[in-house]
């Protein structure tokens, strides 16, 4: 039986559960980057750290959140069906603020390991967005469904654009003389706690079922697997890893980018990245629409925007002017937006309507092993020029453009 009535601020427990795990996501993304890249008495690390392995800690650090979201977040889905998801958001959200208070704990005792033990915790913690947003769809119905997860896109996009331009402007000590890069660790662990205390309060949950769920340690590998082990989504898989792979080599490499090229400070990088989430949002809620209307099918979407998407990184990559780097940042980031939907539809008819909970998880998980391995080898790549990252983005976005059109004339003579 599901609740009737339903309203925005019956659901904002669940909405603020929404925005603080996107905003944690890429809060860090600021504040990481000096504070292991910058050669100066502000980086976490000795002065006489070799490039090379600042650069691939760099990479390692950014890793480590999908890595453990890659395990965590399919177990946590599974015991919120289980034991209910109230209980489990509030481990989540406490999780979260631990992970935030031992990262912050890792700056001031300039010891990175402590920080990466925080982001470790952080990926554990990090399956609220999914549990929130089923919490969602089990107070709703067919009439309201839609509206809802509108809204769950809405307050993401919020959270993208809130999340870095905290972290970023509250690491300044230019701003406020007590600030520093511990700062917006400590900041957003206390707002963690304080939603675990506001949704334990004002939340009520439907019951969970009764059925007994068998808990796979395994299950992220499993779906991982099934991306490729079935051959009606191998070409698909292969086609969304290579777009995903190139965004978050771009994402992680052009705050680098920005600080070698343009000495910017965690402030500056805060507000390009708030501004990348401003781009998501307008793309989300005006340009996909207006792709919908302007190409026929789908498949004509991803291949017109993953080519605007190579053509915008490897101009990303040879240009030097930094207000055409602002530019081309908004035909790379509507595009990823554009090709990650459209991708997800594909893969949804690709699946039964008894199957779609477990494709959204097949994608999930080979969105989280890809981000690991694009975080794994960005520090690398780095190391050798700035611009061999978002060269490499540009050819991994053609070689998935090539992918789609074999994907679409397979479909074709199938048919």
């Amino acid at each position: 039986m599901q609740i009737k009535n339903v309203g925005f601020f019956s659901l904002l427990p669940l909405f603020m559960v929404i925005l603080l795990d996107v905003m944690g996501v890429v809060l860090v993304m600021p504040v990481l980057t000096p504070l292991i890249l910058q050669v100066n008495s502000g980086s976490i690390l000795p002065m006489d750290t070799p490039l090379l392995w600042r650069d691939f800690l760099y990479g390692f650090s950014l890793a480590l959140y999908p890595l453990f979201m890659f395990f965590s977040t399919p177990i946590l889905g599974d015991l919120s069906d289980k034991f209910g998801r109230k209980s489990i958001l509030l481990f989540c959200l406490c999780g979260s603020g631990v992970s935030c208070l031992v990262s912050a704990v890792g700056v001031i005792y300039k010891s990175l390991l402590i920080v990466m033990v925080g982001r470790a915790i952080a990926g554990l913690a990090a399956g609220t967005q999914p549990i929130a947003s089923a919490a969602i769809i089990d107070v709703s119905n067919i009439q309201t469904k839609t509206k809802y997860l509108g809204w769950v896109v809405l307050v993401s996009s919020v959270g993208i654009i809130i999340g870095p331009l905290l972290g970023g402007l509250t690491a300044e000590k230019n701003l406020i003389s007590w600030f520093g890069y511990e700062t917006p660790f400590i900041l957003a662990g206390i707002l963690s706690f304080l939603n675990a205390v506001y949704l334990s309060y004002c939340f009520h949950e439907m019951p969970p079922t009764k059925n007994a769920i068998a808990v796979k340690i395994s299950k992220g590998f499993i779906l991982f697997l099934s991306a490729f082990s079935e051959r009606k989504f191998r070409l698909l898989s292969f086609t969304y890893t290579s777009f995903v792979l190139a965004w978050s080599l771009y994402f992680q490499a052009i705050s680098w980018f920005f600080m070698e090229n343009y000495q910017y400070s965690a402030g500056k990088i805060g507000i390009f990245t708030g501004y990348i989430g401003v781009i998501f949002m307008f793309a989300t809620t005006v340009v996909a629409r207006f792709a919908v209307k302007c190409f026929s099918d789908d498949m004509k979407t991803f291949l017109f925007f993953v080519a605007l998407m190579a053509m915008s990184n490897l101009a990303s990559a040879l240009v030097s002017s930094e207000v055409a780097q602002w530019l081309w940042t908004i035909f790379n980031a509507t595009s990823d937006v554009i090709c990650y939907t459209v991708t997800l539809s594909l893969f949804s008819n690709l699946a039964g309507k008894e199957s779609q909970g477990w494709i959204m998880g097949v994608a999930g998980s080979l969105g989280a092993i890809t981000w690991t391995v694009g975080g794994l080898i960005a520090g690398p790549l780095g190391y050798l020029n700035i611009r061999v990252p978002l060269v490499t983005a540009g050819i991994l976005c053609i070689i998935s453009f090539l992918l789609m059109q074999v994907y679409r004339q397979n479909l074709h003579s199938d048919a």
